[in-house]
C-alpha cells in the first residue's frame, strides 16, 4: 500500500483530533506508517478544523494535497462540501454527517446556509462513493449523547469495509482513548459499524497506489 489519504473535516467541538488518534494509533499497533496534522479556523470552538492523517509507504509529508483526499469523514456537511470540493480524489469515499451546525452569521441572517439536499447532490457529483446519515441523532439514539456522532462516522467507514484496520483494533483504541465514555464510544462504533455494513457503494480502487 503506497498511501492512503484520510481527511476528517468538521468545527471545533465535534471530536475531528480525537477521530485523528483512534485511526493513527490503530494504524501504528497494525504496522503501518503514518503522519497527521491539523488545520484550524479562526475559533478553537465553532471554527473549522481539518484533521489530515496518511498512512503508507510512501507517504513523506504531513498535509494532504488537493485533489489526493481518499478518505473524506464529514462531520458537517457544508465543511465536507468545502473539504471534497478542494482535496477529494476522483472516486474517493466519502461519509457524511448530515446535521448541520450553523456559522454565528448564518444565524444572524448575513449568510445563508445550503440546504441539506443540495450539499448532498453536489457531493454526488464529485463521487458515487457517499454514504449520508444523520450521525448525531443516531448518536443520541443509542448512547444519549450527540457528541458520540463521530465514533458513529468511524462506526460506518469501518462497517463499509474500506480502511484495512481491523474493527476489533479499533475497539481496543476506542476503549483505551475515550476514558469513562468508553461504554457509550463503543455502544457508538457499533451502530455506525452496523449501519456501514447495510450500505452499498462502488469500491474504490486507491489502495494500490493512486
Amino acid at each position: 500500500m503506497k498511501e492512503i489519504n484520510i481527511l476528517i473535516s468538521g468545527v471545533g467541538g465535534q471530536g475531528n483530533i480525537l477521530l485523528e488518534r483512534i485511526i493513527g494509533v490503530s494504524a501504528i499497533k497494525e504496522g503501518y506508517s503514518i503522519r497527521a496534522a491539523d488545520t484550524f479556523g479562526a475559533a478553537q470552538r465553532g471554527g473549522s478544523v481539518l484533521s489530515h492523517l496518511r498512512m503508507g509507504s510512501e507517504v513523506h509529508s504531513s498535509l494532504v494535497p488537493q485533489g489526493r483526499c481518499h478518505i473524506l469523514l464529514g462531520l458537517e456537511p457544508g465543511e465536507a462540501l468545502n473539504t471534497a470540493t478542494k482535496f477529494l480524489f476522483k472516486n474517493g469515499f466519502v461519509i457524511v454527517n448530515t446535521f448541520p451546525i450553523f456559522p454565528p452569521k448564518v444565524k444572524v441572517g448575513e449568510w445563508s446556509y445550503p440546504a441539506i439536499e443540495k450539499i448532498l447532490m453536489l457531493l454526488k457529483k464529485l463521487t458515487p462513493n457517499v454514504i449520508e446519515l444523520d450521525a448525531t441523532a443516531l448518536a443520541r439514539q443509542v448512547t444519549g449523547n450527540e457528541r458520540a456522532m463521530n465514533i458513529v462516522l468511524l462506526g460506518v467507514l469501518m462497517g463499509a469495509g474500506i480502511l484495512p484496520i481491523g474493527p476489533d483494533t479499533l475497539r481496543s483504541v476506542i476503549e483505551e482513548t475515550t476514558g469513562k465514555f468508553a461504554r457509550q464510544s463503543i455502544q457508538a462504533f457499533e451502530a455506525g459499524f452496523h449501519t456501514g455494513e447495510k450500505r452499498q457503494i462502488i469500491q474504490p480502487i486507491f489502495f494500490e497506489g493512486s
